[in-house]
């Protein structure tokens, strides 16, 4: 795993709020989950389906059940935003935002896409995130004024010309939603080519300087807590598709790029309309 530990400077509400330790928190909980993961990854697992027909694994609830034990553990003032669980003190300074296997579709058929995604919030505006693959031990993290970081070498994203010169990761076709393909299929056309995406591996690549693009519908705050800190911070710019910043409070839609100038054409080109 990661050894170069990335240090945090120059932000003062997180130098005072212990900002390193934070990070180090970070390392040590996708440590954790990591082994979760690779315990179970290609073996039987009991399954269970929300209202929504989209399954929870025990691995999901094993998983998110040892991050809740070690924040609460570590930091019993935060909160906790977890995707299996009820929420805890989510009116906190600091929260923590869980998803504890995003894509758990491609843990249950073996695909080595899914990751944990960990995002913190201060104050509702997110300032850490993670990203780890724990099969390919890949790890991204993400932190203001620091910079992202894959397994402790710093990186940067790609800075594509044009929309028209981006490739580009779509929402995957399980993912499309009454109202928003005509959205997506709009930047798909005006782009060079695109690929089905597999979130939340398509953030990572992007954030490495792999991908230009990365254009989802439907993710909820436990799909989009990280991305902003690991985009942002590596040089791209992430979104809802109104072109504001992710909070605690976003819309359920997603755009990132990785050359920042582009995303006001690439809000015009949308031209996003709720309920359309």
């Amino acid at each position: 795993m990661p050894t170069q530990k990335p240090m945090l400077t120059q932000k003062p509400m997180l130098t005072q709020k212990h900002g390193q330790e934070l990070i180090n928190f970070a390392h040590q909980v996708a440590d954790a989950v990591g082994e979760i993961h690779r315990k179970y990854f290609r073996q039987p697992v009991s399954t269970e389906y929300k209202d929504d027909s989209s399954p929870v694994t025990q691995v999901d609830k094993e998983s998110e059940t040892r991050m809740r034990e070690m924040v609460m553990a570590r930091f019993p003032e935060h909160g906790i935003l977890g995707e299996e669980f009820p929420p805890h003190q989510t009116d906190a300074e600091f929260v923590w935002v869980i998803d504890p296997v995003d894509g758990t579709k491609y843990f249950m058929t073996g695909h080595p896409t899914f990751a944990l995604l960990l995002g913190l919030a201060y104050q509702g505006e997110f300032i850490l995130g993670v990203i780890d693959q724990a099969i390919s031990k890949e790890r991204w993290l993400g932190a203001d004024n620091v910079g992202t970081f894959l397994n402790g070498k710093k990186i940067n994203t790609r800075k594509c010309a044009s929309i028209e010169q981006c490739i580009i990761a779509r929402a995957g076709f399980e993912w499309h939603t009454k109202g928003r393909d005509q959205y997506i299929d709009k930047i798909w056309q005006a782009t060079h080519w695109a690929q089905w995406g597999v979130a939340p591996y398509d953030y990572g690549l992007l954030a490495a300087g792999h991908l230009d693009m990365v254009i989802t519908a439907g993710p909820l705050v436990h799909d989009y807590a990280a991305l902003g800190p690991i985009i942002n911070n590596a040089g791209g710019l992430v979104t809802d598709w109104f072109g504001n910043k992710l909070t605690l409070n976003s819309p359920n839609h997603v755009v990132a790029v990785g050359n920042a100038a582009l995303m006001p054409d690439v809000i015009k080109l949308l031209n996003f309309h709720e309920g359309a």
